[in-house]
Protein backbone atom coordinates (compact mmCIF):
# COMPACT_ATOMS: atom_id res chain seq x y z
CA UNK A 1 0.00 0.00 0.00
CA UNK A 2 1.35 3.45 -0.91
CA UNK A 3 1.74 6.21 1.69
CA UNK A 4 -1.16 8.24 0.22
CA UNK A 5 -3.47 5.22 0.23
CA UNK A 6 -2.53 4.44 3.83
CA UNK A 7 -3.24 8.07 4.88
CA UNK A 8 -6.66 7.99 3.24
CA UNK A 9 -7.47 4.73 4.98
CA UNK A 10 -6.44 6.20 8.34
CA UNK A 11 -8.55 9.32 7.72
CA UNK A 12 -11.55 7.18 6.85
CA UNK A 13 -11.02 5.05 9.93
CA UNK A 14 -10.76 8.14 12.21
CA UNK A 15 -13.82 9.72 10.62
CA UNK A 16 -15.91 6.59 11.27
CA UNK A 17 -14.63 6.42 14.86
CA UNK A 18 -15.54 10.10 15.44
CA UNK A 19 -19.00 9.45 14.00
CA UNK A 20 -19.44 6.57 16.43
CA UNK A 21 -18.36 8.80 19.36
CA UNK A 22 -20.78 11.52 18.29
CA UNK A 23 -23.65 8.98 18.28
CA UNK A 24 -22.72 7.80 21.77
CA UNK A 25 -22.53 11.39 23.08
CA UNK A 26 -25.93 12.16 21.52
CA UNK A 27 -27.37 9.13 23.39
CA UNK A 28 -25.69 10.31 26.67
CA UNK A 29 -23.50 7.16 26.72
CA UNK A 30 -20.48 9.12 27.97
CA UNK A 31 -18.59 6.13 29.48
CA UNK A 32 -18.64 4.28 26.15
CA UNK A 33 -17.69 7.52 24.39
CA UNK A 34 -14.59 7.85 26.61
CA UNK A 35 -13.58 4.25 25.76
CA UNK A 36 -13.84 5.00 22.04
CA UNK A 37 -11.88 8.25 22.39
CA UNK A 38 -9.06 6.40 24.18
CA UNK A 39 -8.82 4.08 21.17
CA UNK A 40 -8.80 7.07 18.82
CA UNK A 41 -5.95 8.70 20.77
CA UNK A 42 -3.66 5.90 19.58
CA UNK A 43 -4.46 6.75 15.94
CA UNK A 44 -4.28 10.56 15.87
CA UNK A 45 -1.66 11.85 13.45
CA UNK A 46 -2.27 15.58 12.78
CA UNK A 47 -3.45 18.76 14.49
CA UNK A 48 -7.07 18.39 13.39
CA UNK A 49 -7.41 14.86 14.78
CA UNK A 50 -5.94 16.03 18.13
CA UNK A 51 -8.43 18.90 18.14
CA UNK A 52 -11.24 16.47 17.22
CA UNK A 53 -10.53 14.33 20.28
CA UNK A 54 -10.13 17.44 22.46
CA UNK A 55 -13.49 18.89 21.44
CA UNK A 56 -15.35 15.67 22.22
CA UNK A 57 -13.73 15.36 25.63
CA UNK A 58 -14.81 18.96 26.34
CA UNK A 59 -18.38 18.17 25.25
CA UNK A 60 -18.73 15.39 27.84
CA UNK A 61 -17.02 17.35 30.62
CA UNK A 62 -13.72 15.47 30.57
CA UNK A 63 -11.59 18.62 30.87
CA UNK A 64 -8.53 16.87 32.30
CA UNK A 65 -8.40 14.34 29.45
CA UNK A 66 -8.99 17.22 26.98
CA UNK A 67 -6.01 19.11 28.38
CA UNK A 68 -3.76 16.03 28.19
CA UNK A 69 -4.55 15.30 24.55
CA UNK A 70 -4.10 18.89 23.36
CA UNK A 71 -0.89 19.18 25.39
CA UNK A 72 0.37 15.97 23.78
CA UNK A 73 -0.40 17.40 20.34
CA UNK A 74 1.56 20.58 21.12
CA UNK A 75 4.60 18.57 22.19
CA UNK A 76 4.66 16.98 18.77
CA UNK A 77 4.03 20.27 16.89
CA UNK A 78 4.80 23.17 19.21
CA UNK A 79 4.28 25.90 16.61
CA UNK A 80 1.00 24.74 15.13
CA UNK A 81 -1.31 27.81 15.32
CA UNK A 82 -4.53 25.79 15.60
CA UNK A 83 -3.24 23.73 18.53
CA UNK A 84 -1.87 26.86 20.23
CA UNK A 85 -5.21 28.61 19.73
CA UNK A 86 -7.21 25.72 21.18
CA UNK A 87 -4.96 25.18 24.21
CA UNK A 88 -4.75 28.93 24.89
CA UNK A 89 -8.55 29.10 24.86
CA UNK A 90 -8.66 26.21 27.32
CA UNK A 91 -6.26 28.02 29.65
CA UNK A 92 -8.33 31.22 29.43
CA UNK A 93 -11.52 29.38 30.33
CA UNK A 94 -9.77 27.93 33.38
CA UNK A 95 -8.44 31.34 34.42
CA UNK A 96 -4.79 30.41 33.82
CA UNK A 97 -4.11 33.83 32.36
CA UNK A 98 -0.32 34.00 32.62
CA UNK A 99 0.05 30.63 30.87
CA UNK A 100 -2.48 31.65 28.23
CA UNK A 101 -0.69 34.92 27.49
CA UNK A 102 2.71 33.27 27.23
CA UNK A 103 1.48 30.45 24.99
CA UNK A 104 -0.70 32.60 22.70
CA UNK A 105 1.88 35.34 22.09
CA UNK A 106 2.89 33.48 18.95
CA UNK A 107 -0.61 34.11 17.58
CA UNK A 108 -0.19 37.90 17.44
CA UNK A 109 -1.04 39.28 14.01
CA UNK A 110 -2.60 35.99 12.85
CA UNK A 111 -6.27 35.15 12.42
CA UNK A 112 -6.16 33.79 15.99
CA UNK A 113 -4.64 36.98 17.40
CA UNK A 114 -7.84 37.80 19.31
CA UNK A 115 -7.01 34.97 21.74
CA UNK A 116 -3.76 36.66 22.74
CA UNK A 117 -5.65 39.96 22.97
CA UNK A 118 -8.15 38.41 25.36
CA UNK A 119 -5.34 37.05 27.57
CA UNK A 120 -3.56 40.40 27.69
CA UNK A 121 -6.73 42.38 28.47
CA UNK A 122 -7.91 39.98 31.16
CA UNK A 123 -4.52 40.16 32.87
CA UNK A 124 -4.44 43.93 32.63
CA UNK A 125 -7.92 44.25 34.12
CA UNK A 126 -7.09 41.81 36.92
CA UNK A 127 -3.80 43.45 37.89
CA UNK A 128 -4.71 47.11 37.42
CA UNK A 129 -5.24 49.31 40.45
CA UNK A 130 -6.81 52.04 38.29
CA UNK A 131 -10.59 51.82 38.62
CA UNK A 132 -11.10 54.53 35.99
CA UNK A 133 -9.92 52.25 33.18
CA UNK A 134 -7.51 54.90 31.90
CA UNK A 135 -4.83 52.26 31.35
CA UNK A 136 -6.79 51.01 28.30
CA UNK A 137 -5.77 54.23 26.52
CA UNK A 138 -2.10 53.19 26.49
CA UNK A 139 -0.88 52.91 22.88
CA UNK A 140 0.66 49.50 23.64
CA UNK A 141 -2.85 48.08 23.31
CA UNK A 142 -3.19 49.18 19.67
CA UNK A 143 -2.17 45.82 18.21
CA UNK A 144 -4.16 44.05 20.92
CA UNK A 145 -7.35 45.84 19.86
CA UNK A 146 -6.59 45.24 16.18
CA UNK A 147 -6.23 41.49 16.72
CA UNK A 148 -9.36 41.49 18.87
CA UNK A 149 -11.30 43.02 15.97
CA UNK A 150 -9.91 40.56 13.43
CA UNK A 151 -11.06 37.67 15.56
CA UNK A 152 -14.41 38.97 16.76
CA UNK A 153 -15.46 41.58 14.16
CA UNK A 154 -16.76 43.58 17.11
CA UNK A 155 -16.66 47.21 15.86
CA UNK A 156 -15.63 48.63 19.22
CA UNK A 157 -12.10 47.22 18.84
CA UNK A 158 -11.36 48.79 15.46
CA UNK A 159 -12.83 52.08 16.70
CA UNK A 160 -10.35 51.97 19.57
CA UNK A 161 -7.52 51.69 17.04
CA UNK A 162 -8.90 54.65 15.11
CA UNK A 163 -9.02 56.71 18.30
CA UNK A 164 -5.31 56.07 18.91
CA UNK A 165 -4.56 57.48 15.45
CA UNK A 166 -6.86 60.45 15.93
CA UNK A 167 -5.25 61.27 19.26
CA UNK A 168 -1.86 61.41 17.54
CA UNK A 169 -3.18 63.52 14.66
CA UNK A 170 -2.86 60.63 12.18
CA UNK A 171 -6.23 61.24 10.53
CA UNK A 172 -5.46 59.40 7.31
CA UNK A 173 -4.29 56.32 9.24
CA UNK A 174 -7.52 56.38 11.23
CA UNK A 175 -9.60 56.58 8.05
CA UNK A 176 -7.63 53.67 6.55
CA UNK A 177 -9.16 51.40 9.22
CA UNK A 178 -12.65 51.96 7.79
CA UNK A 179 -14.59 48.67 7.97
CA UNK A 180 -16.28 47.11 4.93
CA UNK A 181 -19.71 47.50 6.52
CA UNK A 182 -21.15 49.40 9.47
CA UNK A 183 -22.67 47.63 12.45
CA UNK A 184 -25.33 50.19 13.34
CA UNK A 185 -26.19 53.91 13.36
CA UNK A 186 -23.57 54.77 16.00
CA UNK A 187 -20.86 52.84 14.17
CA UNK A 188 -21.58 54.63 10.88
CA UNK A 189 -21.67 58.02 12.62
CA UNK A 190 -18.33 57.36 14.34
CA UNK A 191 -16.66 56.59 11.02
CA UNK A 192 -18.27 59.67 9.47
CA UNK A 193 -16.50 61.76 12.12
CA UNK A 194 -13.20 60.00 11.35
CA UNK A 195 -13.59 60.53 7.62
CA UNK A 196 -14.54 64.18 8.11
CA UNK A 197 -11.44 64.80 10.23
CA UNK A 198 -9.35 63.08 7.55
CA UNK A 199 -10.69 65.46 4.90
CA UNK A 200 -12.59 62.67 3.13
CA UNK A 201 -15.82 64.63 3.00
CA UNK A 202 -17.75 62.68 0.37
CA UNK A 203 -16.95 59.41 2.16
CA UNK A 204 -18.15 61.04 5.38
CA UNK A 205 -21.42 61.96 3.66
CA UNK A 206 -21.87 58.33 2.56
CA UNK A 207 -21.29 57.14 6.12
CA UNK A 208 -23.82 59.66 7.45
CA UNK A 209 -26.37 58.50 4.89
CA UNK A 210 -25.78 54.94 6.13
CA UNK A 211 -26.27 56.08 9.72
CA UNK A 212 -29.52 57.78 8.71
CA UNK A 213 -30.70 54.60 6.99
CA UNK A 214 -30.24 52.66 10.23
CA UNK A 215 -32.33 55.26 12.05
CA UNK A 216 -35.01 55.25 9.35
CA UNK A 217 -35.60 51.59 10.08
CA UNK A 218 -36.76 52.57 13.57
CA UNK A 219 -39.17 55.48 13.07
CA UNK A 220 -40.44 55.75 16.65
CA UNK A 221 -38.26 57.56 19.19
CA UNK A 222 -38.51 54.82 21.81
CA UNK A 223 -36.84 52.20 19.60
CA UNK A 224 -34.09 54.67 18.64
CA UNK A 225 -32.92 55.20 22.22
CA UNK A 226 -30.59 52.23 21.89
CA UNK A 227 -28.35 54.55 19.83
CA UNK A 228 -26.72 57.84 20.73
CA UNK A 229 -26.81 59.06 17.14
CA UNK A 230 -29.80 61.23 16.18
CA UNK A 231 -31.09 62.95 13.05
CA UNK A 232 -29.88 66.29 14.42
CA UNK A 233 -26.32 65.01 14.86
CA UNK A 234 -26.31 63.54 11.37
CA UNK A 235 -27.65 66.70 9.70
CA UNK A 236 -25.24 68.97 11.60
CA UNK A 237 -22.19 67.02 10.42
CA UNK A 238 -23.48 66.25 6.92
CA UNK A 239 -24.30 69.89 6.20
CA UNK A 240 -20.77 70.82 7.32
CA UNK A 241 -19.33 68.13 5.04
CA UNK A 242 -21.24 69.54 2.07
CA UNK A 243 -19.94 73.02 2.92
CA UNK A 244 -16.38 71.64 3.00
CA UNK A 245 -16.75 70.46 -0.61
CA UNK A 246 -18.39 73.75 -1.63
CA UNK A 247 -21.85 72.27 -2.19
CA UNK A 248 -23.65 75.16 -0.52
CA UNK A 249 -27.14 74.36 -1.81
CA UNK A 250 -26.83 70.69 -0.79
CA UNK A 251 -25.73 71.82 2.66
CA UNK A 252 -28.81 74.02 3.04
CA UNK A 253 -31.08 71.27 1.69
CA UNK A 254 -29.76 68.97 4.39
CA UNK A 255 -30.38 71.60 7.10
CA UNK A 256 -33.93 72.08 5.82
CA UNK A 257 -34.67 68.47 6.77
CA UNK A 258 -34.42 69.65 10.37
CA UNK A 259 -35.65 73.24 9.95
CA UNK A 260 -39.04 72.03 8.70
CA UNK A 261 -39.43 69.97 11.88
CA UNK A 262 -38.58 72.72 14.40
CA UNK A 263 -42.00 72.78 16.06
CA UNK A 264 -41.68 69.09 16.91
CA UNK A 265 -38.11 69.16 18.22
CA UNK A 266 -38.59 69.29 21.99
CA UNK A 267 -37.02 67.60 25.00
CA UNK A 268 -33.60 67.44 23.37
CA UNK A 269 -30.32 66.73 25.08
CA UNK A 270 -27.94 69.61 25.77
CA UNK A 271 -25.70 68.47 22.90
CA UNK A 272 -28.64 68.31 20.49
CA UNK A 273 -29.82 71.79 21.51
CA UNK A 274 -26.37 73.20 20.70
CA UNK A 275 -26.29 71.43 17.34
CA UNK A 276 -29.83 72.51 16.51
CA UNK A 277 -28.92 76.13 17.30
CA UNK A 278 -25.96 75.85 14.94
CA UNK A 279 -28.17 74.38 12.18
CA UNK A 280 -30.74 77.18 12.51
CA UNK A 281 -28.11 79.93 12.61
CA UNK A 282 -26.33 78.51 9.56
CA UNK A 283 -29.62 78.46 7.68
CA UNK A 284 -30.15 82.09 8.68
CA UNK A 285 -26.71 82.94 7.29
CA UNK A 286 -27.58 81.15 4.05
CA UNK A 287 -30.87 83.08 3.79
CA UNK A 288 -29.08 86.38 4.46
CA UNK A 289 -26.50 85.68 1.78
CA UNK A 290 -29.25 84.85 -0.70
CA UNK A 291 -31.06 88.11 0.21
CA UNK A 292 -34.02 86.14 1.57
CA UNK A 293 -34.66 88.66 4.34
CA UNK A 294 -38.01 87.29 5.51
CA UNK A 295 -36.62 83.78 5.97
CA UNK A 296 -33.49 85.14 7.63
CA UNK A 297 -35.50 87.29 10.05
CA UNK A 298 -37.79 84.37 10.97
CA UNK A 299 -34.87 82.07 11.71
CA UNK A 300 -33.01 84.70 13.73
CA UNK A 301 -36.10 85.62 15.76
CA UNK A 302 -36.66 81.92 16.47
CA UNK A 303 -33.01 81.52 17.50
CA UNK A 304 -32.78 84.43 19.94
CA UNK A 305 -36.03 83.35 21.60
CA UNK A 306 -35.20 79.67 21.95
CA UNK A 307 -31.52 80.27 22.77
CA UNK A 308 -31.32 83.78 24.28
CA UNK A 309 -27.62 83.40 25.14
CA UNK A 310 -26.48 81.95 21.82
CA UNK A 311 -23.62 84.22 20.78
CA UNK A 312 -23.72 83.54 17.02
CA UNK A 313 -27.48 84.12 16.86
CA UNK A 314 -27.28 87.37 18.84
CA UNK A 315 -24.46 88.74 16.66
CA UNK A 316 -26.40 87.97 13.47
CA UNK A 317 -29.59 89.36 15.01
CA UNK A 318 -27.88 92.67 15.83
CA UNK A 319 -26.32 92.83 12.33
CA UNK A 320 -29.72 92.23 10.74
CA UNK A 321 -31.29 94.89 12.99
CA UNK A 322 -28.70 97.45 11.96
CA UNK A 323 -28.80 96.69 8.24
CA UNK A 324 -32.59 96.50 8.11
CA UNK A 325 -32.83 100.01 9.56
CA UNK A 326 -30.39 101.58 7.11
CA UNK A 327 -32.05 103.78 4.51
CA UNK A 328 -30.61 103.47 1.03
CA UNK A 329 -29.73 106.51 -1.01
CA UNK A 330 -32.49 106.90 -3.59
CA UNK A 331 -32.18 108.22 -7.11
CA UNK A 332 -33.80 111.49 -8.22
CA UNK A 333 -36.39 109.49 -10.17
CA UNK A 334 -37.44 107.55 -7.07
CA UNK A 335 -37.59 110.72 -4.97
CA UNK A 336 -39.83 112.37 -7.59
CA UNK A 337 -42.15 109.36 -7.58
CA UNK A 338 -42.43 109.54 -3.81
CA UNK A 339 -43.12 113.28 -3.94
CA UNK A 340 -46.06 112.56 -6.23
CA UNK A 341 -47.40 109.76 -4.01
CA UNK A 342 -46.44 107.05 -6.49
CA UNK A 343 -44.69 103.80 -5.59
CA UNK A 344 -43.28 101.17 -7.91
CA UNK A 345 -43.38 97.47 -7.04
CA UNK A 346 -39.70 97.51 -6.05
CA UNK A 347 -40.28 100.63 -3.91
CA UNK A 348 -43.15 98.94 -2.09
CA UNK A 349 -41.07 95.83 -1.56
CA UNK A 350 -38.28 97.94 -0.08
CA UNK A 351 -40.66 99.95 2.11
CA UNK A 352 -42.26 96.75 3.46
CA UNK A 353 -38.98 94.98 4.16
CA UNK A 354 -38.58 93.17 7.47
CA UNK A 355 -37.05 95.30 10.20
CA UNK A 356 -35.79 94.42 13.65
CA UNK A 357 -35.74 97.35 16.09
CA UNK A 358 -32.19 98.33 17.06
CA UNK A 359 -33.37 98.86 20.63
CA UNK A 360 -34.51 95.22 20.80
CA UNK A 361 -31.17 93.95 19.48
CA UNK A 362 -29.22 96.09 21.94
CA UNK A 363 -31.44 95.01 24.85
CA UNK A 364 -30.97 91.32 24.04
CA UNK A 365 -27.21 91.79 23.72
CA UNK A 366 -26.93 93.58 27.07
CA UNK A 367 -29.10 91.01 28.87
CA UNK A 368 -27.11 88.09 27.45
CA UNK A 369 -23.81 89.84 28.22
CA UNK A 370 -24.92 90.31 31.82
CA UNK A 371 -25.73 86.61 32.12
CA UNK A 372 -22.76 85.13 30.27
CA UNK A 373 -19.97 87.74 30.41
CA UNK A 374 -19.09 86.54 26.92
CA UNK A 375 -16.33 88.62 25.27
CA UNK A 376 -17.83 88.28 21.78
CA UNK A 377 -21.02 89.90 23.02
CA UNK A 378 -19.03 92.71 24.62
CA UNK A 379 -17.42 93.51 21.28
CA UNK A 380 -20.73 93.22 19.40
CA UNK A 381 -22.45 95.51 21.90
CA UNK A 382 -19.69 98.08 21.57
CA UNK A 383 -19.85 97.90 17.77
CA UNK A 384 -23.62 98.31 17.70
CA UNK A 385 -23.47 101.34 19.96
CA UNK A 386 -20.94 102.95 17.62
CA UNK A 387 -23.18 102.25 14.63
CA UNK A 388 -26.28 103.60 16.37
CA UNK A 389 -24.68 106.87 17.49
CA UNK A 390 -23.55 108.78 14.42
CA UNK A 391 -22.35 111.67 16.60
CA UNK A 392 -19.32 109.66 17.74
CA UNK A 393 -16.42 110.71 15.52
CA UNK A 394 -13.59 108.49 14.33
CA UNK A 395 -11.29 110.37 16.70
CA UNK A 396 -13.62 109.71 19.64
CA UNK A 397 -14.03 106.05 18.71
CA UNK A 398 -10.26 105.63 18.46
CA UNK A 399 -9.75 107.21 21.88
CA UNK A 400 -12.54 105.08 23.32
CA UNK A 401 -10.98 101.89 21.93
CA UNK A 402 -7.56 102.70 23.39
CA UNK A 403 -9.21 103.23 26.78
CA UNK A 404 -10.99 99.87 26.41
CA UNK A 405 -7.66 98.25 25.52
CA UNK A 406 -6.00 99.63 28.64
CA UNK A 407 -8.98 98.75 30.82
CA UNK A 408 -9.00 95.14 29.67
CA UNK A 409 -5.26 94.60 29.40
CA UNK A 410 -5.33 92.29 32.43
CA UNK A 411 -8.55 90.53 31.49
CA UNK A 412 -8.52 86.96 30.23
CA UNK A 413 -6.47 86.42 27.10
CA UNK A 414 -9.49 85.58 24.95
CA UNK A 415 -11.12 88.95 25.52
CA UNK A 416 -7.86 90.74 24.85
CA UNK A 417 -7.48 88.96 21.53
CA UNK A 418 -11.03 89.77 20.43
CA UNK A 419 -10.70 93.42 21.39
CA UNK A 420 -7.36 93.64 19.57
CA UNK A 421 -8.89 92.13 16.42
CA UNK A 422 -11.84 94.53 16.54
CA UNK A 423 -9.52 97.49 17.10
CA UNK A 424 -7.23 96.40 14.26
CA UNK A 425 -10.19 96.22 11.87
CA UNK A 426 -11.33 99.68 12.96
CA UNK A 427 -7.87 101.23 12.61
CA UNK A 428 -7.36 99.76 9.14
CA UNK A 429 -10.82 100.82 7.96
CA UNK A 430 -10.11 104.38 9.14
CA UNK A 431 -6.65 104.53 7.47
CA UNK A 432 -4.68 104.41 10.74
CA UNK A 433 -2.31 101.79 9.36
CA UNK A 434 0.80 102.72 11.40
CA UNK A 435 -1.12 102.47 14.68
CA UNK A 436 -2.67 99.19 13.56
CA UNK A 437 0.71 97.68 12.74
CA UNK A 438 2.20 98.75 16.08
CA UNK A 439 -0.78 97.37 17.99
CA UNK A 440 -0.55 94.06 16.13
CA UNK A 441 3.18 93.61 16.67
CA UNK A 442 2.97 94.58 20.36
CA UNK A 443 0.09 92.18 20.90
CA UNK A 444 1.82 89.26 19.16
CA UNK A 445 5.14 89.87 20.93
CA UNK A 446 3.53 89.89 24.36
CA UNK A 447 1.05 87.05 23.73
CA UNK A 448 3.58 84.62 22.27
CA UNK A 449 6.60 85.74 24.32
CA UNK A 450 8.73 86.86 21.37
CA UNK A 451 12.41 87.57 21.84
CA UNK A 452 13.06 91.20 20.83
CA UNK A 453 16.52 90.19 19.58
CA UNK A 454 15.11 87.74 17.03
CA UNK A 455 13.37 88.44 13.73
CA UNK A 456 9.65 89.12 14.22
CA UNK A 457 8.49 87.20 11.14
CA UNK A 458 10.61 84.12 11.82
CA UNK A 459 9.09 83.93 15.30
CA UNK A 460 5.62 84.48 13.86
CA UNK A 461 6.00 81.51 11.51
CA UNK A 462 7.36 79.41 14.37
CA UNK A 463 4.25 80.13 16.46
CA UNK A 464 1.60 79.66 13.78
CA UNK A 465 0.25 76.41 15.19
CA UNK A 466 -0.53 78.11 18.51
CA UNK A 467 -2.11 81.23 17.01
CA UNK A 468 -5.83 81.61 16.46
CA UNK A 469 -6.71 81.81 12.77
CA UNK A 470 -7.66 85.51 12.80
CA UNK A 471 -4.31 86.56 14.31
CA UNK A 472 -2.52 84.47 11.67
CA UNK A 473 -4.57 86.15 8.93
CA UNK A 474 -3.66 89.60 10.26
CA UNK A 475 -0.01 88.54 10.25
CA UNK A 476 -0.27 87.53 6.59
CA UNK A 477 -1.95 90.83 5.72
CA UNK A 478 0.70 92.94 7.45
CA UNK A 479 3.49 90.94 5.80
CA UNK A 480 1.88 91.63 2.41
CA UNK A 481 1.50 95.31 3.23
CA UNK A 482 5.24 95.49 3.98
CA UNK A 483 5.96 93.74 0.65
CA UNK A 484 7.46 90.73 2.45
CA UNK A 485 6.03 88.36 -0.14
CA UNK A 486 7.88 85.19 0.87
CA UNK A 487 6.67 85.61 4.45
CA UNK A 488 3.17 86.56 3.25
CA UNK A 489 2.88 83.46 1.07
CA UNK A 490 4.01 81.19 3.89
CA UNK A 491 1.55 82.78 6.34
CA UNK A 492 -1.37 82.80 3.92
CA UNK A 493 -0.70 79.20 2.84
CA UNK A 494 -0.79 78.17 6.49
CA UNK A 495 -4.13 79.96 6.97
CA UNK A 496 -5.65 78.64 3.75
CA UNK A 497 -4.37 75.06 3.63
CA UNK A 498 -3.06 74.05 7.06
CA UNK A 499 -5.02 75.82 9.80
CA UNK A 500 -7.88 73.30 9.71
CA UNK A 501 -5.59 70.38 10.56
CA UNK A 502 -6.23 68.51 7.29
CA UNK A 503 -2.96 68.59 5.40
CA UNK A 504 -4.01 67.06 2.07
CA UNK A 505 -2.73 69.18 -0.78
CA UNK A 506 -5.28 71.64 -2.07
CA UNK A 507 -7.95 71.27 0.63
CA UNK A 508 -9.00 74.69 1.92
CA UNK A 509 -9.40 75.00 5.67
CA UNK A 510 -13.01 75.52 6.81
CA UNK A 511 -11.76 78.10 9.34
CA UNK A 512 -10.05 80.51 6.93
CA UNK A 513 -11.86 83.57 5.61
CA UNK A 514 -12.69 83.97 1.92
CA UNK A 515 -10.78 87.26 1.90
CA UNK A 516 -7.56 85.46 2.87
CA UNK A 517 -8.11 82.98 0.03
CA UNK A 518 -8.54 85.89 -2.37
CA UNK A 519 -5.44 87.65 -1.06
CA UNK A 520 -3.29 84.56 -1.52
CA UNK A 521 -4.68 84.06 -5.03
CA UNK A 522 -3.75 87.71 -5.78
CA UNK A 523 -0.17 87.07 -4.66
CA UNK A 524 0.00 83.89 -6.76
CA UNK A 525 -1.04 85.80 -9.88
CA UNK A 526 1.26 88.75 -9.20
CA UNK A 527 4.20 86.34 -8.91
CA UNK A 528 3.43 84.56 -12.18
CA UNK A 529 1.49 81.58 -10.81
CA UNK A 530 -1.66 82.06 -12.87
CA UNK A 531 -2.92 78.47 -12.68
CA UNK A 532 -2.58 78.36 -8.88
CA UNK A 533 -4.38 81.69 -8.64
CA UNK A 534 -7.31 80.52 -10.78
CA UNK A 535 -7.54 77.23 -8.88
CA UNK A 536 -7.68 78.98 -5.50
CA UNK A 537 -10.16 81.60 -6.74
CA UNK A 538 -12.39 78.76 -7.92
CA UNK A 539 -12.24 77.03 -4.56
CA UNK A 540 -12.92 80.30 -2.74
CA UNK A 541 -15.99 80.97 -4.90
CA UNK A 542 -17.28 77.45 -4.32
CA UNK A 543 -17.13 77.71 -0.51
CA UNK A 544 -18.56 81.24 -0.27
CA UNK A 545 -22.33 81.81 -0.01
CA UNK A 546 -22.31 85.63 -0.05
CA UNK A 547 -23.08 86.65 -3.59
CA UNK A 548 -21.33 90.02 -3.41
CA UNK A 549 -18.07 88.30 -2.47
CA UNK A 550 -18.52 85.60 -5.09
CA UNK A 551 -19.07 88.41 -7.58
CA UNK A 552 -15.76 89.97 -6.52
CA UNK A 553 -14.00 86.65 -7.01
CA UNK A 554 -15.32 86.18 -10.55
CA UNK A 555 -14.45 89.80 -11.32
CA UNK A 556 -10.85 89.04 -10.35
CA UNK A 557 -10.91 85.83 -12.40
CA UNK A 558 -12.11 87.89 -15.36
CA UNK A 559 -9.18 90.27 -14.85
CA UNK A 560 -6.71 87.37 -14.98
CA UNK A 561 -8.18 86.07 -18.22
CA UNK A 562 -8.23 89.58 -19.66
CA UNK A 563 -4.59 90.16 -18.70
CA UNK A 564 -3.56 86.94 -20.45
CA UNK A 565 -5.54 87.68 -23.61
CA UNK A 566 -8.32 85.15 -23.05
CA UNK A 567 -11.25 87.48 -23.79
CA UNK A 568 -13.81 84.69 -24.16
CA UNK A 569 -13.32 83.39 -20.61
CA UNK A 570 -12.89 86.95 -19.34
CA UNK A 571 -16.35 87.91 -20.66
CA UNK A 572 -17.89 84.71 -19.37
CA UNK A 573 -16.46 85.34 -15.88
CA UNK A 574 -17.44 89.01 -15.75
CA UNK A 575 -20.99 88.17 -16.91
CA UNK A 576 -21.30 85.72 -14.04
CA UNK A 577 -19.92 88.32 -11.62
CA UNK A 578 -22.67 90.75 -12.67
CA UNK A 579 -25.33 88.03 -12.52
CA UNK A 580 -24.35 87.25 -8.94
CA UNK A 581 -24.31 90.88 -7.84
CA UNK A 582 -25.69 93.43 -10.29
CA UNK A 583 -24.34 96.33 -8.20
CA UNK A 584 -20.73 95.30 -8.88
CA UNK A 585 -19.72 98.53 -10.66
CA UNK A 586 -16.16 97.38 -11.38
CA UNK A 587 -17.47 94.28 -13.12
CA UNK A 588 -19.82 96.38 -15.24
CA UNK A 589 -16.98 98.67 -16.30
CA UNK A 590 -14.77 95.71 -17.16
CA UNK A 591 -17.54 94.14 -19.25
CA UNK A 592 -18.00 97.40 -21.15
CA UNK A 593 -14.26 97.58 -21.79
CA UNK A 594 -14.05 93.95 -22.96
CA UNK A 595 -17.12 94.32 -25.18
CA UNK A 596 -15.62 97.43 -26.82
CA UNK A 597 -12.35 95.60 -27.48
CA UNK A 598 -14.21 92.66 -29.02
CA UNK A 599 -15.97 94.96 -31.48
CA UNK A 600 -12.74 96.58 -32.66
Amino acid sequence: MTASCKLKAEQKSLTSHFEMVDILIADNQFTDAVKELKKIEKQVYDSWSYIGVYKRYIRIGEDERAQKIISKGLKKNSHNPELIAVYSTYLLRHDKLEEAQKLSEELRGTKYGSIYSEAVMKLARRDSKDDSGAFWKDSKYYSIYLDAYRGSQNPIWIRNCALFNLKDGLFENAAALLPVAYADADDAYFWALVLYDAGKYYEAIDALDASGSFLAGYPDSASRRVWRTTDIKIVALESDAYMAVSEIEASEAKRQEIITQLDHLTRLSEEEEKLLAMIVVNSAIYARNQYEDDSCADLLFYSVNRWPDNVAALILYSDFAYNSNLEREESLEVRNLRANGISSLSMEEYDNRRKIPLSDALYRLEQAMERTKDPYLSITCLDLKYKMDSSITVKNKTADLWIEMEKNYTEEKKYQSLLVQYTLNFLLQTNQKADARKLFEDFVRSTYNFDDKQDFWIQTERNLSTMDIRTAEFAAWFATDQKLYDEAVRLYEYCVYESGGVLFQGIVSPAVSTISCMNLADIYFSTGKKDKALELYGKAAGRESRNYLRSQIFYRIANIYAATGDKKNALRSVDYAILLYPDNAKASLLKEKLSTQSQQ
